[in-house]
């Protein structure tokens, strides 16, 4: 069995595995399968590629030729026919890099698939109704953001292991678009001009956890829409005051939490996450949220397609650097303010919001 055929039962093998269960038993089979595929997981069309960029090169040149001749060209200096020659070539060459652009993209999409199908098994993240946006946004500032259209692409749940068997944490992506309008003056060969509007959309993410809380009505921001809340807060903290801004509803509500360790581990996390914001709603639940996404497989592997690295990385637990260290911060707050947080119900705190099996 060739390398190419080896590589299509692996996808076609682990994609039916999926759609029936994703587990850790699901993981070790994958490793196992990637161990035995023996070689990179992308696909050998080198051949193909050379092909069309000499198919392309043939079709250029005859262009090029032409165009210094005047058509039509040929091997007379008359016949026409040279010229469909070289489109074929280009048509060829078309199909060949975009074979060959396509398979690559199936193998990386393939890479990215397993890591983050054994990442959700290894974090115990399982996938729930995704909410109401109006409900996040009518208690957290961080969800006022976009002028086209605003949602929220998954939400997964990661269950404590305290007693009550509460949820430890949700992990959601928040997904806004900005619609920018601009009027544009074309001026034709004749002098005459003419006006359209033109739109462009932009496309924006955010990554976040949720978990409860006993505090409310506390923003505290590197990179948020503004606040409604019209109480400004300052601590003592010269750096911290220059990475974020601080509203609130209460300043002494705000003083009490601003505890000097938690100034400190804010202040940290600006280095190990993208523009960090962390707010307290109105409903009294915690909201921390970030700009690069957990799941990148890029963030864990440094090869694009070696498969023992992969298969060493599933095995690893298939961490998430992004995702542990937003959790950390919300365990220090949590151990912090322990008086102030009724989800605490047991002395291991990591343990109680990661919930990793």
């Amino acid at each position: 069995m060739s390398h190419n055929q080896k590589l299509n039962a692996l996808l076609k093998s682990v994609r039916g595995a999926k759609a029936n269960s994703n587990t850790q038993d699901d993981a070790a089979r994958i490793v196992t399968q990637l161990r035995a595929l023996g070689g990179p997981i992308r696909y050998e069309d080198s051949g193909k590629l050379g092909s069309g960029l000499f198919l392309l090169g043939i079709g250029a040149y005859g262009h090029i030729l032409g165009s210094e001749r005047g058509y039509p060209i040929g091997p007379d200096g008359t016949s026409g026919s040279s010229v469909l020659i070289y489109n074929v070539a280009i048509a060829l060459a078309a199909c060949f890099i975009l074979f060959w652009f396509f398979r690559r993209r199936k193998a990386q999409k393939f890479v990215q698939e397993v890591y983050e199908n054994a990442a959700l098994a290894s974090y115990g993240l399982n996938d729930e109704p995704i909410p109401k946006l109006k409900d996040w946004d009518r208690n957290f500032h961080e969800f006022n953001r976009g002028n086209h259209s605003r949602e929220i692409m998954y939400c997964r749940s990661a269950a404590g292991r305290g007693e009550s068997g509460r949820e430890a944490y949700s992990l959601f992506r928040f997904h806004w678009v900005v619609c920018e309008e601009r009027q544009v003056t074309e001026t034709d060969h004749n002098g005459h001009s003419t006006s359209k509007t033109e739109t462009t959309y932009y496309h924006y993410d955010r990554y976040g956890v949720l978990v409860e809380g006993n505090f409310s009505g506390i923003q505290i921001s590197s990179d948020a829409p503004n606040s409604k809340y019209k109480l400004q807060y300052r601590p003592a903290s010269v750096a911290f005051n220059r990475l974020y801004k601080l509203r609130c509803v209460e300043e002494m509500q705000t003083a009490k939490f601003l505890k000097p360790s938690i100034v400190i581990a804010l202040e940290a996390a600006v280095t190990q996450l993208k523009n960090p914001n962390l707010e307290f709603g109105l409903n009294g639940q915690m909201c921390l949220t970030w700009e690069s996404d957990p799941f990148n497989v890029r963030t864990v592997m440094r090869s694009k397609d070696r498969a023992e690295e992969l298969a060493e990385i599933i095995e690893d637990g298939a961490k998430m650097p992004i995702l542990d260290v937003a959790l950390e911060l919300v365990a220090l707050i949590q151990r912090h303010t322990q008086s102030n947080f009724s989800a605490l119900n047991n002395d291991n705190t990591w343990e109680s919001i990661q919930g990793v099996k």
